[in-house]
């Protein structure tokens, strides 16, 4: 099922485990039924890993850093990637409904702490992308919002007033999720967070493409 989605929404009238059209794009949230016992997990591998400010996504990131090597959780828990792809399968059922099978290209688990900013961004050479929130407190980290991708530098062409917000004409878009949550969307929708409140923001963030039929 889609759903159009206006900031004058409540979570509260949000169904969970659905695909919403947003500009409109697919985006997807699915919550985790086994979270906590993933989460714990995750946490446990993180305690041997190193810290690494000096990643690849410094540029457009301050104050966050990347635990490990990119795509070393997932190879060393292989149960994560297989949650995490039956998820896109789902996804891609609810939205593009494409043959093909896929898999992980790459993937990150970033810690955000107080001050942390993401600017807005988008990614190529995938299909998708996603982002797990493997620890995140709605009162003091940031969400991930999401914002309309134009190509034209002449948008609206034509500025006319509106009488409200609708799916089709608001310029950022915020799709209800928690910890627990893993948001799906396209690569090339512009999507960060700002003002991060609180240390210890964690997010497992990847890209997917597709591998055949």
């Amino acid at each position: 099922m889609t759903n159009q989605l206006s900031d004058n929404l409540t979570e509260e009238v949000l169904h969970k485990n659905q695909t919403f059209a947003c500009f409109p794009q697919a985006i997807s949230a699915f919550d985790v039924p086994n979270h906590n016992e993933i989460k714990q997990q995750i946490l446990t591998w993180m305690r041997s890993k190193d810290l690494n400010p000096d990643h690849q996504r410094r540029m457009i990131s301050h104050n966050v850093v990347t635990v490990g090597n990119d795509n070393e959780l997932l190879n060393d828990l292989p149960d994560v990637k297989t949650l995490l792809l039956d998820l896109v399968n789902k996804h891609n059922e609810n939205a593009w409904s494409y043959t093909s099978r896929f898999d992980i290209q790459e993937s990150y688990l970033e810690v955000a702490s107080q001050g942390a900013i993401y600017a807005p961004h988008e990614h190529s050479n995938s299909l998708y992308s996603g982002t797990y929130f493997l620890n995140l407190d709605k009162k003091t980290h940031s969400p991930l919002k999401f914002r309309r991708h134009i190509v034209s530098t002449h948008f609206p062409a034509l500025q006319i007033e509106c009488n409200k917000e609708t799916a089709f004409n608001q310029p950022e878009c915020y799709v209800p999720h928690s910890e627990g949550t893993v948001l799906l969307y396209p690569p090339n929708l512009t999507h960060g967070y700002e003002s991060n409140q609180a240390d210890n923001r964690i997010t497992l963030s990847f890209n997917v493409v597709p591998i055949g039929v």
